[in-house]
């Protein structure tokens, strides 16, 4: 054998090598799809939330044991569920805050009931001085159900109009 052939054996045994890992790696992972979808107790995979798929993952050096048995890598897992790792990763920072607005929204609308979200969010931020945002204060006010109903314009109820007469003779009336 010459060295052409010899380098050329070389290249089709590490490309062999590099198809066998991409068949392993998606066989594993179409595998590990199955499992985790099946176990499901959905009858249907479109009624899953993206919150569920998220919290099925199971990750390698997550602390989950399905984890552990599948070796499964993060960036595997979210590639699967076609969500970001950015998603995985997010843990929503639920602060004492959110209590201390909730505390003075339901102080401000007992003690002056006609006010609104609109006036009290405007005293909270000019008079108290809270720098807190529009948005997250409206959700809490919703969340607290202290939302007040939009009162309907009373209408007058008239008497049926009397017929306008017709003069007998013209320009008269």
């Amino acid at each position: 054998m010459d060295a052409s052939l010899v380098a050329e054996m070389k290249d089709l045994a590490e490309q062999n090598r590099r198809l066998k890992k991409m068949y392993a790696e998606m066989s594993m992972q179409n595998d590990w799809l199955k499992e985790a979808l099946g176990s499901s107790s959905f009858s249907a995979i479109g009624q899953r939330t993206m919150d569920e798929r998220v919290k099925a993952i199971p990750a390698q050096g997550d602390g989950r044991e399905s984890g552990r048995e599948h070796g499964v890598s993060v960036a595997l897992a979210c590639r699967t569920f076609q969500i970001s790792e950015t998603c995985y990763r997010y843990e929503r920072k639920l602060s004492d805050e959110n209590e201390e607005i909730a505390d003075w929204l339901e102080r401000l609308t007992i003690n002056r009931r006609a006010w609104g979200f609109g006036l009290c969010f405007l005293y909270l931020r000019n008079v108290r001085g809270f720098g807190w945002n529009h948005k997250r204060v409206y959700r809490i006010y919703c969340e607290l159900a202290l939302n007040l109903r939009i009162k309907r314009k009373k209408r007058l109820k008239r008497d049926r109009p009397e017929p306008l007469s017709v003069p007998v003779i013209p320009n008269h009336t």
